[in-house]
């Protein structure tokens, strides 16, 4: 025999009588199956198999003879009654059961073949596993009344998804600390440990990310504060505009209309001045129009005409004192006659709509002025503004 120095090494000398230990030689075979009959009843299996894959089929069919061929006008389908969702969770249980049955047989296996496994593996597995699918289920039920709650509150669906990822977070924390409790109460795994290297990462986390705090604070702080949602059509007070296209924990998404795609830091976006132009009802149109001296006997009858153009142009114009609906000459200018034009829409300054009906303004006004046969002055160009207002 060749005498060999044993060193506590990490893998040498370990992979070979490692693999070796998964060969299964006839006598370990027979020292498996009989641990295996000892453990294992059929009959259990079976009744979890059944209950797995029968248990949807077993209740749907007398539910459709009873319920459904009745034709009461208050019968739901068996996918929305709450039939179908009991039947569904007990399948689901079952087959949970029937994975943890297979995993205490592969404990069996293990243990018999000369494995060392903790002695609570299989219990653990149980409490992992059924958890695990508690907390998706959860996350469902969480979900599906996020969306019944927006069925009659559709405007906060801004406020509903950051709502939505907080649970998602706390849900999915209080599940890791279970499944950490689990190994080490079960297992004897060194949670201690684990805390302790926890604490000193977020020690070190948290002076190092100040910043990065900041912008996840202050990206709640714009979800939460309902200024704001995917989709809408924003312009800050830096002159960036555009449609936010996805509120991120650190920075916002924002297609500007040019196509291109900008992402600010929610720390910028927070200290700024936002106009949601989504949300406002109502649009103004004002222009500042130039006129030649000689027409300046004109310039009444021009402006009756314009706003007359003007009411029978676009239906939707405010003419209830609500709103300004003027035509003005409002200066004396070297070379010209300065006149103020001021109409207001019940229409979005967004979109398709909005553009035909600034069109349509502008058709106005012109067929006002060459009725009247008057010239703009256009030696140094015409002067148009459109300003929108909220509602």
């Amino acid at each position: 025999k060749v005498s060999r120095n044993v060193y506590n090494s990490a893998l040498a000398g370990k992979i070979l009588p490692f693999l070796s230990k998964f060969s299964i030689t006839s006598s370990s075979a027979k020292r498996i199956l009989p641990e295996l009959k000892k453990n294992v009843d059929f009959e259990d299996i079976f009744i979890i198999m059944a209950l797995g894959w029968l248990t949807v089929p077993a209740v749907r069919l007398p539910y459709n003879i009873f319920v459904r061929s009745s034709k009461k006008p208050d019968s739901k389908d068996f996918g929305d009654s709450y039939l179908y969702q009991f039947s569904f969770h007990l399948s689901h249980v079952a087959k949970l059961a029937l994975i943890v049955y297979v995993i205490d047989c592969v404990v069996i296996i293990l243990k018999t073949i000369g494995f060392r496994i903790a002695p609570h593996m299989s219990v653990t597995s149980a409490k992992i596993i059924y958890s695990t699918w508690f907390a998706y289920r959860i996350k469902t039920l969480k979900h599906y009344l996020i969306r019944n709650a927006l069925s009659t509150h559709a405007e906060k669906t801004g406020q509903a998804k950051v709502l939505d990822h907080l649970l998602n977070g706390i849900l999915f924390a209080c599940l890791n600390l279970f499944v950490l409790d689990a190994l080490s109460v079960e297992m004897g795994f060194a949670l201690t440990s684990v805390i302790a290297v926890g604490s000193t990462a977020t020690l070190i986390f948290s002076l190092a990310s100040k910043d990065v705090a900041a912008k996840v604070m202050n990206g709640l702080e714009l979800a939460l504060s309902d200024k704001m949602y995917e989709g809408d059509n924003v312009k800050f007070g830096d002159g960036t505009s555009g449609t936010i296209l996805n509120f991120g924990w650190l920075e916002t998404q924002i297609r500007c209309s040019n196509e291109l795609i900008v992402s600010i830091p929610n720390t910028q976006l927070a200290s700024q001045r936002i106009y949601n132009v989504s949300r406002i009802k109502k649009c103004q149109v004002t222009q500042t129009l130039r006129f030649h001296y000689e027409d300046v006997d004109k310039l009444p009858k021009v402006l009756e005409d314009i706003k007359i153009e003007v009411r029978s142009s676009c239906p939707s114009v405010i003419t209830d004192g609500t709103r300004a609906f003027r035509a003005h000459w409002r200066d004396f200018r070297d070379d010209y006659l300065e006149v103020v034009v001021d109409f207001h829409f019940n229409i979005k300054p967004t979109g398709d709509m909005y553009w035909e009906n600034r069109q349509r303004v502008l058709m106005a006004i012109n067929h006002a002025v060459r009725k009247n046969d008057v010239q703009f002055y256009t030696t140094k160009g015409t002067f148009i503004s459109i300003v929108e207002e909220d509602k």
